[in-house]
């Protein structure tokens, strides 16, 4: 009795969490489009240039197949055969879930169900996805390093919001190493066991010794990381291409190192909690980052509208893409309910 009211309790808690983060996110998209002009914004959004948008659609997807790609490489060092067919269609799946569901991390859940039904147990599909994660901010951050040092050197826009920004971004990314080493670094992982045990917490010591375990395929394979965090750049730099490509088709030519200077800020906070889907800060800080003085050219009109226009557009194109994952994702529940089906039935007769 006492154990179901505690699941009644947790379910109520994540309903009323739900509408708080639905509530946030409405809130803060109804703010940026009433700020910047609703019906320019729309105006801008209804005469965009549908070749561009197709073009970006495209590179969405060649995003998808590559990131499909380096989530099979690291459960393949785990040395998981999932095989790259069934990663594709899981990974797709798990896009459409994450972004068309109220749980932030559905889509994740649904990969490590799924790896982790033909294996042992959920820790090296759990670790895999992971560190999928992880390597995807890794990555971004240290292109988005890169860019924004290079406009703090040319100083061709107000160096002080890209100074503030460089500062953010270096810290985020020594962030992403610092995890990355500790994760992945003999050595290293070896010195934070110690410091564990030196604690005296026994159970922090076996979690952590767990923990161990499960990553232990990845220590020390520095070449096959390499190649992965090499795939990840790809998938990254797609990702980032779908965003140049949507201001191309709402007419405004932007230099792409803004667009690696900004979407890893935007993509970070699409993790904060208040968000539903990946809507609602992000739209908000991007509409921010677009108006910068020097960003949108002279000649792009109301460059506050056309800034919302393109906050909002590739995650519109990113949604038609990952409709194709929800297609997989009940293909697969389908097959799975067929089959069960056809067990019962054999196991009757």
């Amino acid at each position: 009795m006492i154990q179901g009211t505690g699941m009644l309790r947790g379910s109520a808690a994540r309903r009323i969490w739900f509408w708080i983060r639905l509530v946030a996110a409405i809130s803060v998209l109804w703010w940026v489009i009433e700020k910047n002009g609703r019906g320019h914004i729309v105006d801008n959004l209804r005469n965009v240039q549908l070749g561009w948008v197709a073009l970006a659609a495209g590179v969405f997807f060649l995003s998808i197949l590559a990131g499909a790609y380096q989530w099979y490489l690291l459960l393949k060092l785990q040395g998981i055969d999932f095989g790259y067919k069934a990663s594709f269609r899981t990974y797709y799946s798990g896009m459409f879930l994450s972004n068309f569901l109220p749980g932030n991390v559905g889509g994740d859940a649904l990969r490590v169900y799924e790896v982790q039904k033909g294996t042992e147990g959920w820790g090296k599909a759990a670790a895999a996805t992971f560190l999928d994660r992880l390597i995807g901010f890794f990555s971004l951050s240290l292109m988005s390093l890169m860019a924004v040092g290079l406009e703090v050197w040319r100083q061709t826009l107000d160096a002080g919001v890209f100074r503030n920004l460089l500062y953010a971004v270096a810290f985020v990314f020594v962030s992403f190493v610092i995890a990355l080493i500790l994760l992945l670094s003999r050595r290293a992982a070896a010195l934070l066991h110690a410091f564990v045990r030196k604690t005296g917490m026994q159970w922090l010591d076996e979690v952590y010794s767990r923990l161990q375990g499960i990553l232990h395929a990845y220590r020390g394979r520095w070449g096959g990381m390499a190649f992965i965090i090499l795939v990840s750049c790809v998938v990254q730099i797609l990702r980032v291409d779908v965003h140049w490509f949507c201001a191309l088709g709402l007419g405004v030519d932007i230099s792409p190192i803004f667009f690696f200077s900004f979407i890893p800020v935007i993509a970070l906070a699409g993790v904060v909690p208040l968000n539903v889907g990946g809507w609602g800060i992000p739209q908000s800080i991007g509409t921010y980052l677009y108006t910068l003085p020097g960003v949108l050219p002279v000649l792009a009109g109301d460059s506050k509208a056309t800034a919302a226009a393109l906050a909002f557009l590739p995650s519109v194109v990113g949604l038609v893409v990952m409709l194709g994952g929800g297609v997989y994702f009940v293909r697969g529940r389908v097959k799975t309910e067929e089959k069960d089906g056809n067990s019962n039935i054999k196991g009757q007769k």
